[in-house]
């Protein structure tokens, strides 16, 4: 999808397929039968979002891993792993690390709230000490070193330092914004308060996506979800009035973020 002269374009790695009651409990399908398979069970497609500014080569998130489909994918757009110089992390789930230590130029860059979390409690749901953290410290950084255009978002919830990513072109109005794991499906655009079933905090979660979207329903932002079905990309419908609303940035979306370590998974620094 073209933003101006910025090219975004979502790179599957594999799918995650389950009961959609078992990713939101609680939660009834009934009205989204067009958003299950045949049968009846959730498509989560996992992945990255690829960036291409005049300057810069950007990946968003690293998918499942080997065995998974992202560099072959990478490859037939035109992008070897040595042209990648930024990996921008919304969050350390290990579906969204998988495939650390293949990027040898980039850069990655990651919330330090989301990272010191993990360092002090690694395993789970979260990234593997010693296939992600342990690599990754040698090259880590804080959000504050994104390039420009795309711009961090504070969406704590889903995980303690869980960060969506506004895209913006100088030659156009409109944007892209990622979500990261701020949704899942396209059914949260109607239920923003089912709870996924990993998140470490779900009443954060939920007043951070009733906010996102109130505020970014604009008309001019296109709404991107990594783990959407079908296209990754997804317009919302309502307009929002308050342009300075959408424009300013509230203290509540800023990173506070400096040079980020990992003491705990670091060896031989």
């Amino acid at each position: 999808m073209m933003l101006g002269q910025t090219l975004v374009e979502f790179v599957p790695d594999g799918q995650v397929v389950g009961r959609g009651t078992d990713f939101f409990p609680g939660s009834d399908w009934t009205p989204y039968q067009d958003l299950l398979d045949d049968e009846g069970r959730m498509v989560a497609n996992v992945g990255s979002f690829l960036i291409r500014t005049a300057g810069h080569v950007v990946l968003v998130d690293l998918g499942l891993g080997p065995g998974g489909a992202l560099l072959d994918n990478l490859e037939a757009l035109g992008v070897a792993p040595s042209n990648v110089d930024f990996v921008v992390l919304t969050h350390l789930h290990r579906d969204h690390v998988g495939w650390t230590g293949a990027f040898p130029r980039a850069q990655h860059l990651v919330d330090r709230r989301e990272w010191d979390y993990w360092c002090a409690h690694p395993g789970g749901v979260g990234p593997d000490p010693d296939r992600v953290l342990t690599p990754m410290a040698r090259r880590v950084a804080s959000l504050e070193e994104v390039p420009r255009g795309i711009r961090p978002i504070a969406t704590p919830g889903h995980t303690p330092g869980h960060t969506s990513l506004l895209i913006s072109d100088p030659d156009t109005a409109d944007r892209i914004l990622i979500l990261g794991d701020l949704l899942h499906t396209r059914a949260q655009f109607a239920e923003p308060t089912w709870r996924f079933r990993s998140d470490a905090d779900p009443g954060q979660a939920i007043r951070r996506r009733v906010d996102l979207l109130a505020r970014y329903r604009d008309g001019r932002t296109i709404l991107a979800g990594g783990h959407f079905s079908g296209d990754a990309f997804g317009e919302s419908e309502n307009e929002n009035e308050s342009e300075s609303k959408n424009e300013s940035e509230s203290e509540s979306e800023k990173n506070p973020v400096s040079e980020t370590t990992c003491q705990p998974s670091i060896t031989g620094q």
